[in-house]
C-alpha cells in the first residue's frame, strides 16, 4: 500500500515524515530520509509505554529508513529519538514528536433510521465520526430541487442530517457522508402524504364496508394510482391506514375495532388493484382529530387516515410512531 507522508520537521538534511491515517489493516510508522550519507543512524521512539529501537550502519543520501509501531488504536503519539552520525563527520541529534490518527471504516446502520419534518433533519447511526454530508434532494420525477455539502461534526453513533430543499417537496434524499478518505452512503425518503377522501360509514361495531360506501374506496383508489404513477418510479410507495373512533364506549374495545376496520380498508383496496404494500394500525380514541371529553359521540372522530409515504409517518407529520401491521 502507498504511504502518504507527510513532513514533520527539517534539520541538517534529515526529512522526517509519519504516516498520519493508518488504514483499517496498516500500522502507524515513523521514517527518515537522510538528504547526506550517514556513517550510523541511531532511532529511539518511546510509543505506549514502551521503546522501539532502530540501529543502522551506513545509509546513503537519499534511502528512507521506516520505524513501525505496533497498531493500537488507543495510542497515536510517540516519541522519538534521532541520532545521526553523517559521513562528513558532523553529528545531528533530535527529539521529534510523532502524531497520527488511525482511519476507520465508515459504515451506516440505517435501522432505525428516521426523519423529523419539524426539525428538517435525517437521523442515522455511523461507526464513526462524520466530518461532512453531500446531499442531493430529488423531488417528484426524480427532479433535482437542491445539490450541496454540508458541513458535520458528529458521530460514532447517532448522526442528524439536515435536509436540504422544502420538506414538503422532497421525495428522496441521496447522501454521502465523508470522514476524510472514508466515505459511505445511503437514500432515505422523508416524503409523506395524507389522501384525502371520504370516509367509509360502518354499521355499529361491524368492519364489513356496505355496498353503498364502496364508491368512496373507489375515489380513494382513484388517487392511490395518481401517487403511485407520479412517485412510484422513485421511491416505494406504501400506504399506512389508521383506524380511528370517537370517545364513546370502552376504550380497549374501541381499538380493536378501529384497527378491524382499517384492516378491511386495506384488504378492499389492496383486492381492487392498490399495488403497494399496506399497513395498518388502530388508534382507536388515540388519534381524535377533535378533542373531546369522554362518552362524546363526535362524527369527526370516526374516521380513517389514509397515509402514503416510503416509510411510516415521520416525526412531525402529527402521526405517533407505532408498530404498524403489515397486511
Amino acid at each position: 500500500m502507498l504511504l502518504l507522508l507527510t513532513t514533520l520537521a527539517y534539520a541538517q538534511d534529515l526529512d522526517f515524515g509519519v504516516t498520519p491515517a493508518p488504514g483499517p489493516k496498516e500500522s502507524p510508522a515513523f521514517f527518515l530520509t537522510p538528504g547526506r550519507a550517514l556513517k550510523s543512524l541511531f532511532v529511539d521512539c518511546e510509543v505506549g509505554g514502551k521503546h522501539i529501537v532502530v540501529e543502522k550502519g551506513s545509509v546513503s543520501a537519499g534511502s528512507k529508513v521506516t520505524v513501525s509501531f505496533p497498531r493500537n488504536e488507543s495510542v497515536t503519539t510517540a516519541e522519538c529519538f534521532v541520532r545521526a552520525d553523517y559521513s562528513a563527520g558532523d553529528v545531528v541529534e533530535q527529539s521529534v514528536p510523532v502524531e497520527w490518527a488511525y482511519k476507520l471504516p465508515l459504515s451506516i446502520d440505517l435501522s432505525h433510521a428516521d426523519a423529523d419534518l419539524e426539525a428538517k433533519t435525517v437521523t442515522v447511526r455511523t461507526s464513526s465520526k462524520v466530518d461532512e454530508a453531500e446531499i442531493t434532494a430529488y423531488g417528484a420525477g426524480k427532479a433535482i430541487l437542491d445539490k450541496r455539502t454540508v458541513p458535520l461534526s458528529a458521530g460514532p453513533g447517532e448522526v442528524k442530517v439536515p435536509f436540504v430543499g422544502d420538506p414538503a417537496d422532497v421525495v428522496l434524499l441521496d447522501v454521502t457522508l465523508r470522514n476524510g478518505n472514508a466515505w459511505a452512503g445511503f437514500t432515505y425518503s422523508p416524503w409523506f402524504l395524507n389522501i384525502p377522501h371520504d370516509d367509509v360509514l360502518f354499521a355499529s361495531d361491524s368492519d364489513l364496508i356496505p355496498g353503498d360506501q364502496e364508491w368512496k374506496l373507489t375515489h380513494a383508489l382513484e388517487e392511490l394510482n395518481d401517487v403511485m404513477v407520479k412517485y412510484g418510479s422513485i421511491v416505494p410507495v406504501k400506504l399506512y391506514l389508521a383506524g380511528c373512533t370517537d370517545t364513546v364506549g370502552d376504550g380497549a374495545h374501541n381499538k380493536e375495532l378501529s384497527e378491524r376496520r382499517a384492516r378491511s380498508i386495506g384488504k378492499w383496496l389492496k383486492g381492487h388493484g392498490f399495488a403497494g404494500p399496506v399497513y395498518y394500525y388502530g388508534f382507536g380514541e388515540g388519534l381524535l382529530a377533535v378533542d373531546t371529553g369522554d362518552g362524546v359521540d363526535n362524527a369527526s372522530n370516526r374516521r380513517a387516515l389514509y397515509l402514503v409515504g416510503a416509510n411510516p409517518p415521520p416525526a412531525g407529520s402529527g402521526i405517533p410512531g407505532v408498530g404498524w401491521k403489515a397486511l
